[in-house]
């Protein structure tokens, strides 16, 4: 027994001297000053927080996790979780009042709501208000305020408090200001003489030339003209093609234009959308197993070994269907523009404003130390924990940028580079915490150098840059929802609401393209469904919401 000790403590120390080496090369040349310690003595909060499926081994022996604690003398006792399942054990965590200090709530879909902030900070008080915190120790935020006061603006609750810290750019171009994007192989098309396609029709017809006329020339049919993925950054294959008829935001149910808040998947362009996609399915053009699949298995099509076998794939980024450090194949792909659906529509939804409606961070009634929190908190919406925690360690994600060269928009000069392994996807990655914490981050992305090819790995986040801001021009004709602070009676009844909506429409959209349903026969069915869920009542209520805030 006493040997078996000795052995997990040497086992142990070894560890530690090598996560210690890895933080010293981390910090080492570093561009950033150094940082002052939170506390004189290492305080311990505890919190609950996510690890993401993919790119991070273990978050409590993660890099940036060692070296950010070594630097504040701030521990976190982490209640970890994976991201499946996440919402629903941080709604029992609450209601059984066995909470921790500290909440980072996740992204997306596991991120706090307006209606969870209303909930659980203006009804329940579990989470305390910010404010007066913010004001004495939030020097990055209230810098980020200065930027875009905005953000402040959508922060603030109705009662004028501030329960949570958003996820969210500062502003300017990024890529995240579009998911709905769809990559084709331009390679095909030169190899078939085809033009881009701009239209339904003329998409169609590109992608019968990918079916059928060998376009990768290897002499078999295996080729997939558009694939997708579910439950990822806008995979499902039918997003981008409904907005070639209608407005479609996958994320939210509604859209608001001259004023007015409607329903997105009850127009009839929504419905000839549909048709579309479904003459598409039924013509074996869409990839049946897009409608099931999950990332992995998107990526595993995408870099088939023997032969380059998708046309196009649907998803938020390209690194995400494909290895971008094969520059032979990562090359072959670029966005097309929207397509012109044949009711003359062409739109795509297009972040134009700084939209604060995921909140990441919050602090419970149970913390000890909320001062010191709200500062560890605001290091991320600075420069240096931005750059470390989203990136990397520095030598390795990304390093200091060459002499004379500039960033993204080409006038700036560069102050960063990224780094082979910030892309390799292959690599066991454990040294940056990516989006298990982002906060309000300041445009750094633009500070990171863009030299030579464009399509070398390096330049990644640029050639999404330049696709992205090429969809500027056909940002949908739609209002930006503001945030909607409504009572406690009245957000809690849009939750209610809420979930089962989004399920049904999208169980729907997937029923009525492998024809499980009948567009024209089931569409008042479909309608009626739509109704007895709730939609007039969700609808009117926003209705209400928006109306008062104009006032």
């Amino acid at each position: 027994m006493k040997t078996r000790k000795l052995v997990a403590l040497a086992v142990a120390v070894l560890m530690l001297t090598s996560m210690a080496s890895t933080i010293a090369a981390a910090t080492e040349a570093s561009p950033f000053p150094p940082m002052e310690p939170l506390s004189p003595e290492k305080v311990t909060f505890t919190a609950f927080i996510a690890q993401q499926p993919t790119g991070m081994t273990d978050i409590t022996t993660n890099t940036f996790t060692l070296w950010l604690e070594s630097v504040t003398n701030v521990h976190l006792d982490m209640d970890v979780v994976q991201t499946d399942g996440m919402k629903d054990k941080l709604t029992l965590m609450l209601a059984s009042n066995d909470y921790p200090e500290i909440i980072l709530a996740g992204a997306g879909d596991n991120a706090f709501k307006i209606a969870d902030l209303v909930k659980y900070g203006t009804d329940e008080g579990i989470l305390i208000p910010l404010n007066d915190l913010i004001e004495q120790y939030g020097t990055n935020i209230k810098a980020r305020w200065a930027e875009n006061p905005r953000i402040k603006e959508q922060m603030t609750a109705k009662d004028g408090n501030i329960y949570a810290i958003p996820s969210i750019d500062s502003g300017g171009i990024s890529h995240g200001n579009v998911g709905v994007k769809l990559w084709m192989n331009q390679q095909w098309l030169d190899n078939l003489g085809l033009d881009m396609p701009t239209t339904t029709e003329e998409f169609k017809n590109v992608l019968i030339a990918f079916k059928t006329q060998d376009p990768n020339g290897n002499g078999i049919a295996d080729e997939i003209p558009l694939t997708g993925a579910i439950n990822t950054w806008c995979g499902d294959p039918y997003i981008f093609l409904l907005n070639a008829f209608d407005y479609y935001d996958p994320y939210t149910p509604i859209k608001l234009k001259d004023d007015v808040i409607s329903l997105c998947a009850n127009t009839e362009g929504f419905k000839e959308g549909l048709k579309y996609i479904k003459d598409l399915y039924e013509n074996d053009l869409i990839d049946p197993a897009s409608l099931t699949q999950n990332e992995q298995q998107m990526s595993a099509i995408g870099n088939n070994k023997d032969a380059v076998i998708v046309g196009a794939a649907t998803c938020g980024h390209m690194a995400m269907f494909i290895d971008i450090t094969n520059l032979d194949l990562s090359k072959q792909y670029d966005n097309i523009f929207p397509l012109e659906g044949s009711n003359g529509y062409r739109g795509i939804p297009y972040t134009t404003q700084p939209s604060a409606s995921d909140f990441q961070f919050a602090i419970t009634d149970k913390c000890e130390n909320p001062e010191i929190a709200i500062q560890w908190a605001d290091l991320f919406c600075g420069e240096e924990v931005s750059v470390l925690g989203s990136v990397g360690v520095q030598g390795k994600q990304w390093d200091l940028a060459d002499p004379g060269t500039f960033g993204m928009d080409g006038i700036t000069t560069a102050k960063y580079k990224y780094g082979e392994a910030y892309y390799d996807s292959s690599a066991d990655a454990n040294d940056a915490w990516g989006w298990a914490l982002k906060l309000i981050q300041p445009d750094y992305k633009d500070l990171f150098q863009v030299d030579g090819d464009i399509y070398d790995p390096s330049n990644y986040e640029a050639r999404l840059w330049q696709a992205t801001a090429k969809l500027r021009p056909y940002a949908a004709d739609v209002q930006q929802i503001p945030n909607l602070w409504l009572s406690g009676d009245d957000s809690a009844r849009i939750s209610a609401l809420e979930t089962p909506l989004k399920d049904y429409i999208k169980t729907s959209i997937v029923e009525f393209i492998t024809g499980k349903k009948d567009i024209d026969a089931d569409w008042d069915a479909y309608i009626n469904g739509l109704n007895k869920l709730g939609a007039e009542e969700y609808i009117a209520l926003y209705q209400a919401a928006y109306d008062a805030l104009e006032n």
